[in-house]
């Protein structure tokens, strides 16, 4: 018998009589035995207090009283949600569950006593921050005074750094809630950017050339901008990683690297949409990031004289709910909305010198950016990265063997392990099956994006049993937030025991947020925004709530080049890709038990669902929507639907002007398969991933390949050159205009002779040398069929 049985077996169910009292003691007793347990729920609801050990009361009782005073001191949502936590995960007997969730877990019906006990008056323990910029004395410091205030500032913001970005504490955009490994993810210029002049100070290293694979964080800051502040945009599809990236920076510069830069500040797009009121950048480092101990105007007297060593990162540009335009401009006493702030910060206007560094989906940027910012573009995992982050996500031998086995026998597997947020569910995935099937059933298990994540969701849910209720009830708060563009929540936002359901499984996470009156709250969000997706998308298929015209309605093919000047975010990208999903018939007896309905009632939301997507492939459709469709159309595996949009596509299908990568060129070329007609692919201007090319590996409906874009470098070249062997009915291959340099045009040389079929090779615009020439002239007898060289 464990401890919790053995506390729970000495609960006298008459006592319930006495009133609360022995309820609260049979509690107290509970969680004095699951210290562990009761700290992690701490983090989770109170993620800005800190204990400090030295002012613990050394008697685990009294700790424990004092951490249920903080939980309660929250508020009754919060304090309800715990209950609800506790009845959940502990081993609470029946007969004491349901007092405990009708005393405390539906309505705060605490006696006068336990209300004194667990009073909102937080005393040892509970360090509350200093809040607001509070004025400066009136004497004058001494340099030194100043220097010494300065120098306890920028202390504290490495340890803040160290505290909510380091390894092991739990962070907004953690999946579920573990360790993770981290492998960078491949960064490419989108621009050339002049190296820094040594003299300036120089970050790190000489900078990577444009067409770079093997970027490092450091060669982010590592560039002279040719003329107004240093402005790095990263860009990078859902997924990538963006987020993680910007948390792992700040974590490497409180470890000390990074050491050009003495400040460091991360803000997130979606905790600044909730300032409504006007700041001044004082307020904005100070108020809503950390404030100072004492002398705020002398400390950011010396930032501003210090700027070139400040770094302000602004993580989800593509969150922002607020118009941004490059004509803002801040009030008479420098203050204005938090985007405004943003922009000045660009524009150089306010603290002028400084780094910034921001992150966004690809689409149209607002003109609050300088065009003279330097332009990275984030592409995942190839390969080689993705087996290197399965082989620490399984760190132990034989585990590790299996499941690199399983992903090298398995394509389709490493296409969804090219974006490291599905790398990362898809370890998770096959650690449990693993764990209990034969090798090779992840080929079955885990055909497509959405049942990947119905399988993760299925990993979290206990042995046996899919929480219908709660999931539906989660999905609702999620389809509820995504229709307003609200991706962080309160606690009155979420029901107690869908948000102890989210706790529990690690769904949600939680985090500090600095409000408008200078306050700090309890944000809750889904560990991704593509999870919010996901539980959004099982609400409107299996609820009955949601009529079938609903339904549909959100089966649609987005824009990504919409102008940023609505006040409605749309943060649904991935939602019309799992309503596709859970249209497949594999998905079936999934739907029936979470929607209790019989397999007619989840047929005919199916069919609805396939319905719009046969009108959607019939129509002619500019090169993103034609992906998306792609996307759509492979998860549902239905080959009738594939055949149709196959059939549909022209013959000239051009892609001009928008990111594409492994995955969309995997989405596409699985589509191609069902068509029986040869196609043109034309891709021009496109920001391209470098191993993008490796998808098209078999794809024998492809006859003219062309490739126009400066993006296009040596590892594109060999990422190329493996898949054009395997084109069999090649006839034509363009690749003007890029900087494919001697060794990639060797490589390209080394694959024509495997490819017979090929009339004409175009490499228009390429400036090639005498040498490679020369090489390219050598294969000309082994192309029989070629009759024209460009």
């Amino acid at each position: 018998m464990n401890q919790e049985t053995r506390a729970s077996s000495s609960w006298d169910p008459m006592g319930l009589q006495l009133g609360t009292r022995n309820l609260w003691s049979w509690l107290m007793r509970l969680l004095s035995t699951q210290p562990e347990w009761l700290s992690t729920k701490m983090k989770f609801f109170l993620p800005n207090v800190e204990l400090d050990s030295r002012d613990e009361p050394p008697n685990p009782e009294q700790r424990v009283v004092l951490q249920l005073r903080m939980l309660h001191a929250q508020g009754r949502a919060t304090w309800q949600s715990f209950i609800h936590c506790v009845c959940m995960e502990l081993e609470v007997p029946l007969d004491l569950e349901v007092p405990l969730l009708s005393t405390w877990g539906q309505e705060d019906e605490l006696g006068d006593g336990e209300k004194t006990r667990l009073g909102p008056q937080l005393q040892h323990g509970l360090k509350r921050p200093h809040q607001g910029c509070g004025s400066s004395p009136r004497q004058k410091h001494c340099r030194k005074q100043q220097l010494e205030l300065t120098r306890k500032y920028l202390q504290l913001l490495r340890t803040s750094a160290q505290r909510h970005c380091g390894d092991g504490v739990p962070k907004p955009g953690q999946t579920f809630g573990a360790h993770q490994p981290y492998v960078p993810p491949i960064l490419q210029w989108s621009r050339a950017t002049a190296p820094l002049d040594p003299r300036e100070g120089a970050v790190l290293g000489d900078p990577k050339t444009e067409d770079s694979t093997d970027m490092s964080l450091q060669d982010l800051f590592n560039f002279k901008a040719s003329k107004g502040p240093r402005v790095t945009v990263l860009l990078g599809k859902a997924g990538m990683g963006k987020s993680t990236l910007a948390r792992r920076l700040c974590q490497k510069w409180a470890e000390g690297q990074l050491d050009h830069f003495q400040a460091l500040f991360l803000f997130e797009f979606r905790q600044l949409n909730l300032i409504t009121r006007f700041l001044t950048l004082p307020q904005l480092l100070f108020d809503l990031y950390l404030s100072p101990e004492a002398g705020p105007e002398v400390v950011f007297q010396y930032l501003k004289e210090n700027a070139s060593r400040v770094l302000l990162i602004f993580d989800g540009l593509d969150e922002a709910i607020y118009p941004c335009s490059s004509k803002d401009t801040l009030g008479p006493n420098g203050s204005g909305p938090a985007l405004t702030l943003f922009s000045a910060l660009c524009r150089g206007t306010l603290l002028p010198g400084c780094w910034v560094m921001v992150t966004s989906r690809p689409g149209k940027l607002p003109a609050c950016l300088p065009t003279e910012a330097a332009t990275v573009h984030m592409w995942g995992f190839d390969g080689l990265r993705v087996e290197e982050y399965v082989s620490r996500f399984f760190s132990e031998q034989p585990a590790q063997e299996v499941a690199l086995a399983e992903l090298q026998g398995n394509g389709h597997l490493q296409s969804l392990c090219a974006v490291p947020a599905l790398c990362q569910v898809t370890c998770l995935c096959l650690r449990h099956l693993l764990s209990g099937n034969a090798p090779g059933q992840s080929a079955a298990l885990l055909p497509t994006v959405t049942q990947l994540y119905m399988q993760m969701v299925l990993t979290l849910s206990p042995p046996g049993s899919l929480p219908a209720k709660s999931l539906l009830g989660l999905g609702e708060v999620a389809l509820r937030g995504l229709e307003v563009g609200k991706v962080i929540f309160y606690a009155g936002d979420i029901p107690p025991a869908i948000m102890a359901f989210g706790a529990t499984h690690s769904m949600l996470t939680s985090f500090c947020i600095h409000t408008d009156s200078g306050h700090q709250e309890i944000g809750y969000a889904f560990a991704h925004l593509t999870l919010q997706e996901f539980c959004a998308a099982l609400h409107l298929m299996a609820s009955p709530s949601v009529d079938k015209d609903i339904l549909t309605s959100h089966v649609t093919l987005n824009s990504h080049w919409v102008l940023r000047t609505r006040t409605r975010l749309n943060l649904s990208d991935h939602l019309p890709t799992f309503l596709a999903g859970l249209a497949s018939l594999t998905c079936r007896p999934f739907l029936r038990h979470l929607a209790q309905r019989n397999e007619a009632w989840v047929g005919a939301r199916q069919a609805a669902v396939l319905q719009v997507l046969r009108k959607l492939a019939t129509r002619k459709l500019t090169g993103p929507k034609v992906v998306e469709l792609c996307h759509y159309v492979a998860e549902t595996q239905e080959s009738e639907l594939a055949s149709l949009t196959a059939q549909s596509l022209p013959y000239q299908l051009p892609f001009h002007n928008f990111p594409l990568t492994y995955r969309d060129l995997s989405a596409l070329t699985s589509i191609l398969e069902h068509r029986a007609d040869p196609i043109h692919l034309d891709f021009e201007g496109c920001p391209l991933e470098p191993h993008c090319p490796e998808a098209l590996a078999g794809c024998g409906q492809v006859e003219t390949l062309s490739f126009k874009s400066r993006k296009c470098g040596d590892a594109f070249a060999e990422a190329l050159s493996r898949s054009l062997p395997t084109m069999g009915n090649l006839k034509i291959l363009g690749l003007a205009g890029s900087k494919i340099t001697a060794q990639g045009v060797s490589l390209l040389v080394q694959a024509l002779p495997l490819c017979p079929q090929l009339e004409e090779v175009r490499f228009q615009d390429n400036q090639l040398k005498d040498p490679e020439v020369l090489s390219i002239a050598e294969v000309l007898p082994h192309l029989p069929r070629l009759r024209k060289l460009e």
